[in-house]
């Protein structure tokens, strides 16, 4: 494994890995590192006066832990689970340029506040690009690709 593909891993891996363990905090009731659940609810959804059932959030850190494993090879290296690298690396992009207000929508939130806003653009969908481009980096496939000479 070339030492682009390894680095890619090893980012996508340990994000991936810390989002879940983060996720997993806040799971199991913490509001850290804000200074209370409404706080935390504002910034990480966008509405203070809603909050994530410690079941969704489970799901998300299940989500992201499994991420983390599969995008660091945990699975091997089959067709099928270099694909679902892929399509994680292109979701977490998808992240990445999706709005506020559509990511919203498709949550089924209501629209986000302003400190939601400013922290997806500052961290979050930042965040989401660099993981995605080194969940894709850790998905390339060594084998060279062939010519149009070589196929004929």
């Amino acid at each position: 494994m070339g030492i682009v593909k390894r680095t890619a891993r090893s980012v996508g891996t340990t994000g991936l890995l810390a989002v879940g363990a983060l996720h997993l905090v806040w799971a199991s009731g913490s509001s850290w590192p804000a200074k209370n659940g409404k706080r935390l609810s504002e910034a990480v959804i966008g509405n203070a006066k809603l909050r994530p059932s410690p079941e969704a959030t489970l799901g998300v850190a299940a989500a992201a832990i499994g991420g983390g494993l599969v995008a660091g090879g945990a699975l091997g290296e089959g067709r099928g689970v270099v694909a679902l690298r892929r399509l994680m690396g292109f979701g977490l992009i998808a992240r990445a340029v999706v709005s506020e207000e559509l990511l919203m929508e498709a949550l089924g939130l209501p629209e986000s506040g302003q400190r939601f806003r400013q922290l997806n653009r500052q961290y979050y969908r930042p965040l989401c690009a660099v993981l995605g481009v080194a969940v894709l980096l850790g998905a390339r496939d060594r084998k060279p690709v062939e010519s149009v000479d070589q196929l004929s």
